[in-house]
């Protein structure tokens, strides 16, 4: 059993990997604001540790083996304030870093994003695929990886850095600010709406991977005695996807949980386009015995059941 320390731990990703984790070890989850004790049960038998903590070498945890780090400003954020995402996903995961250094922790798993490697995605695209990050979230990513990897380069920390794809599923808490998320919002948009709208033709390929998938790679590695054998890792299904064939993927999910058939909206005069396909090669994980299940109707199912659940409009009308 290992002590964890979760940043960001009661976000979208993070949230989930607090719950999961904490049926498996100690875990201690890091939060900017105040966690109601309502909250915290819905993620396991978890402690909150203020964030602001880890930013001091004195008062950074001295008990923890593992830092599973997520804290930052999502895409929306880093666009509106490019200083505060550079501050805080560049320098803060540096001053996190180093503090978990100083403190003897043995490991460190940075949660990067796919998106360092350029916009669209597109192609075949490996760990060994040049970085061409153009939106400062990804920016911002890809030079806080750099501090990871220098670290372990340099015998000071056993680091690993996992460039997530597009992931989905259903939060911990419906306030977790993620439902700008494509199947998130197609989800929400099913209950609350009765339909679903894209805003292009769908013809775009992406590559999904299950919230179950990322926390079921985690928990592997966490449990193998053995360290990975390399630095950066792809984490994503591995076969991607067009934006269409989710939303209909959707659809069918719907007719599952919600007995309804619902309407496909996309922008008028859109046609189907040929667009470059992709390829997130994940072959880096396989090889090392981790499984991806691609569960994708599964997991539609259960975010489609926790918006019926929280976001279910309220019946109106004279008794």
């Amino acid at each position: 059993m290992s002590r964890i320390l979760i940043t960001g731990g009661f976000g979208f990703v993070g949230g989930r990997l607090t719950r999961r984790l904490s049926e498996e070890h100690e875990v201690w989850a890091s939060s900017r604001n105040i966690v109601s004790d309502t909250l915290l049960r819905l993620h396991g038998n978890v402690r909150r540790i203020d964030h602001a903590t880890l930013l001091d070498r004195e008062t950074f945890p001295s008990f923890i083996d593992t830092v599973i780090h997520l804290a930052a400003l999502n895409e929306v954020d880093c666009v509106k304030y490019p200083s505060e995402a550079i501050r805080v996903n560049v320098d803060e995961t540096r001053i996190v870093l180093e503090n978990s250094i100083s403190q003897g922790v043995e490991r460190f798993i940075y949660f990067s994003t796919a998106h360092i490697y350029g916009a669209p995605l597109r192609g075949t695209i490996t760990e060994e695929t040049l970085p061409v990050p153009t939106h400062p979230y990804a920016i911002t990513h890809r030079a806080a990886e750099d501090y990871v990897v220098a670290a372990s380069k340099q015998n000071k920390i056993r680091g690993t850095v996992l460039r997530l794809s597009n992931s989905f599923g259903a939060p911990v808490s419906p306030h977790v600010n993620r439902w700008t998320l494509l199947a998130n919002d197609l989800c929400r948009q099913a209950v609350e709406k009765g339909s679903l709208t894209l805003l292009s033709n769908g013809s775009q390929f992406r590559d999904f991977i299950s919230l179950t998938d990322v926390e079921e790679v985690i928990s592997r590695m966490l449990m193998l005695s053995r360290p990975p054998e390399h630095l950066i890792y792809n984490l994503g299904a591995g076969l991607s996807m067009r934006v269409i064939d989710m939303a209909d993927a959707i659809i069918r999910a719907a007719v599952q949980v919600l007995h309804k058939n619902l309407p496909l909206v996309l922008p008028a005069g859109s046609a189907p386009s040929a667009e470059p396909e992709l390829v997130f090669s994940i072959e880096r994980l396989l090889s090392e015995g981790y499984l991806i299940r691609n569960d994708v109707s599964l997991e539609l199912e259960k975010l489609l059941q926790f918006c019926a659940e929280n976001f279910r409009p309220a019946m109106t009308g004279n008794k």
